[in-house]
């Protein structure tokens, strides 16, 4: 990478920006904050850019249990993270569906270090019930 350094605004429980200077992150936790944003991101859900985000509705849901979908939803995972900034390589991915719930974990090295990524869904929500 060119650029040695990396710095993002933190993100509270809600993804809603910390305004405060004490609150940026840099290096690993930039880009772990980063991938997360990506993964959470839909697939055209983003105005400025449609051709970005995760293929929830493309290509996951309606076929939830099956091999041909697991594996799918690994590569669109592992896409989304590889086209990350500063992301070297994926070294695992692991995510579930139960009842109904979508949680995954990613280990990822970064040219800052080793990040784990992990996102559970909040409380009540759901895809496919």
């Amino acid at each position: 990478m060119a650029s040695s350094s990396v710095s993002y605004l933190l993100l509270d429980e809600s993804y809603d920006p910390v305004f405060i200077p004490a609150a940026s992150l840099t290096g690993a936790a930039a880009v772990s904050q980063n991938i997360l944003t990506r993964l959470n991101l839909w697939y055209g859900e983003w105005w400025e850019n449609l051709s970005l985000g995760l293929p929830v509705f493309q290509s996951i849901l309606g076929q939830l249990g099956t091999q041909q979908s697991q594996k799918a939803m690994a590569l669109a995972i592992q896409q989304q993270i590889e086209q990350t900034p500063y992301v070297t390589s994926v070294t695992s991915i692991k995510f579930s569906f139960e009842s109904g719930k979508f949680s995954f974990t990613c280990v990822v090295q970064t040219a800052f270090g080793e990040v784990t990524v992990s996102s559970v869904p909040a409380l009540g929500s759901s895809l496919g019930d």
